[in-house]
């Protein structure tokens, strides 16, 4: 017999044949072949979809290799069958099985190789039981970071409660001495008659304690003010309506006045017509505090100084307050604790350190913010931004005014 070709269709015979063309096997032989190619095409399709659709999945040539070609071999195998059953192309179905063969057989030896990192994916109990524990652990979590805030509290109060007693200690023991000294001469004074210049000698000592008594006390008071600006609460303000520009003029036109500086010192910007709507006081706390700080810390009297308040209205209505010197400037360790209470580099000149805790207060009070910039021989500028909404001129302008509470 001579060889022919191993596609050649024409020595064979259809697949029918051996059904005796019996229409109801040739039926559901060919029914069955079809549908499970067709279901063999659509697991295909699902497995390329999940691939593509799935980037972070492990080893998506296994599923490829797994899905694709095997699935896709073997709905073609069965596709090839239903058309055997008339047309005998038995050297395309040998191909088709082949095919087959060599990916499953592939896949079978594979399988044994992913199959330990498929184990180690967690099942829907095993993420329950992760899920549990790092719910315990973010409880713990927490836990303790609530225990740290409160013990920061608790320090931030500690420090708060000696920077109190630092500052008042002073004043207080001198007036306790000065008082205590008065006394002791009181009491000397009755035990012993004396003649007139004892008395008089007498009465200059008793008077120069009573005005150290005196000037003590009142530093003492004044702190115990500081101290209450320093802690006050938004409930306690009462808010209006004015003029920002026309009342910050005011402040300070009273500020250079009191430190019987240049009105040139300090060169003022603001939109004409910004009435804002808050308490008197906060603006005056914010700028006769960020004045104060320059006159007392920045200007070396040297040469004279120059500070520069630039207001804005942003997009966001909110105000920008731009405020600028030309000072010494300051370091770094300073700057990070520039609204730190107690914080001072001149406190043997009475400086308490409350002065920005104070500016800063308050600005949080408005829930504005407040950043500091500032490097050694180049000045130091605050940037301000506070809430803001357009508000038209009424009669609380003059009521404004009466609140200006002057320091």
């Amino acid at each position: 017999m001579a060889d022919v070709s191993f596609f050649n269709t024409e020595q064979f015979m259809p697949h029918g044949m051996c059904y005796q063309w019996q229409s109801d096997i040739l039926l559901t032989s060919v029914t069955s072949d079809v549908a499970i190619a067709a279901a063999y095409y659509s697991i295909t399709a699902a497995f390329i979809y999940f691939v593509k659709a799935r980037k972070d999945i492990l080893y998506p040539w296994f599923f490829i290799l797994a899905g694709s070609i095997i699935f896709a071999a073997c709905g073609t195998s069965h596709l090839i069958s239903a058309i055997v059953i008339w047309e005998p192309i038995y050297g395309i179905s040998s191909v088709a099985k082949a095919i087959t063969a060599v990916s499953s057989m592939a896949t079978g030896m594979i399988i044994w190789y992913v199959l330990p990192f498929f184990l180690k994916i967690p099942s829907p109990s095993m993420l329950e039981e992760k899920n549990q524990a790092l719910q315990t652990s973010l409880n713990k979590f927490q836990q303790a970071q609530q225990q740290l805030i409160e013990s920061e509290k608790l320090t931030s109060l500690g420090h708060m409660v000696a920077g109190v007693a630092h500052e008042l200690n002073t004043p207080i023991g001198v007036a306790i001495t000065a008082t205590s000294y008065a006394q002791q001469l009181c009491i000397e004074a009755k035990a012993k008659k004396l003649n007139s210049l004892e008395m008089y000698e007498l009465m200059e000592s008793v008077a120069e304690s009573c005005k150290l008594t005196m000037e003590n006390l009142t530093a003492g008071r004044d702190l115990i003010n500081r101290f209450k600006e320093v802690a006050v609460t938004k409930s306690e303000e009462k808010y209006y309506n004015f003029d920002l520009k026309i009342y910050i003029e005011d402040i300070l036109k009273t500020l250079l006045d009191k430190y019987d500086s240049n009105n040139d010192m300090v060169e003022f910007n603001c939109p004409d017509n910004l009435m804002v709507k808050l308490n008197p006081n906060s603006a005056l706390h914010i700028i006769s505090n960020l004045i104060d700080n320059s006159i007392k810390h920045a200007f070396t009297g040297e040469q004279p100084g120059k500070i520069n308040i630039d207001i804005h209205c942003l997009d966001d209505k909110s105000i920008q307050i731009l405020y600028a010197d030309n000072g010494k400037g300051m370091d770094t360790k300073t700057v990070e604790n520039i609204f730190t209470p107690f914080y001072t580099n001149a406190r043997l000149k009475g400086n308490t350190g409350l002065g920005m805790t104070i500016v800063y207060n308050t600005i949080n009070s408005l829930k504005g913010k407040i950043s500091c910039h500032s490097v050694p021989n180049q000045g130091t500028r605050f940037i301000i931004q506070l809430p803001h909404e357009l508000l038209e001129p009424d009669k609380l302008l003059e009521e404004s005014r009466d609140a200006f509470v002057t320091t």
